[in-house]
């Protein structure tokens, strides 16, 4: 759109800067939500609501009898889908120590949360665990 004078308005300089200041909220919105560890949390939270559990463990790991099945394993990982959502990192895993990681802002680090989403995708596609 051109302008008849030779300066843009007041009222054209404030609309070019709110479009401006919008397009970089929507873009940094954008990268915040693929790259936050509260967005990964929400990923996978969503993606182990969803999973068909046959297993049922209590919140330590142990496999038990009774209850709804709540785990998965996934190699490297045993999920336990509950209230909340834990990780039972093994010994395998990476040249790490035995460890419970609980799924939730700030007590899990995003490289954990995207190594489980990703066990849990290939559990999803080939049906068994990745390998230890």
């Amino acid at each position: 759109m051109q302008d008849n004078e030779a300066n843009p308005s007041l009222a054209r300089g404030l609309y070019r800067v709110s479009v401006l200041v919008g397009c970089i909220a929507v873009v940094t919105y954008f990268f915040w939500d693929m790259f936050s560890a509260t967005a990964a949390v929400n990923r996978l939270s969503a993606a182990a609501n969803n999973f068909h559990y046959t297993q049922r463990c209590d919140s330590n790991g142990n496999l038990i009898d009774t209850g709804e099945p709540n785990c998965v394993d996934l190699g490297d990982y045993l999920l336990i889908n509950g209230p909340v959502l834990k990780a039972l990192r093994r010994a395998c895993a990476y040249g790490s120590t035995p460890a419970m990681l609980i799924l939730e802002k700030g007590k899990a680090s995003r490289i954990d949360i995207a190594r489980i989403e990703k066990s849990l995708a290939w559990r999803v596609t080939n049906k068994v665990a990745a390998p230890c």
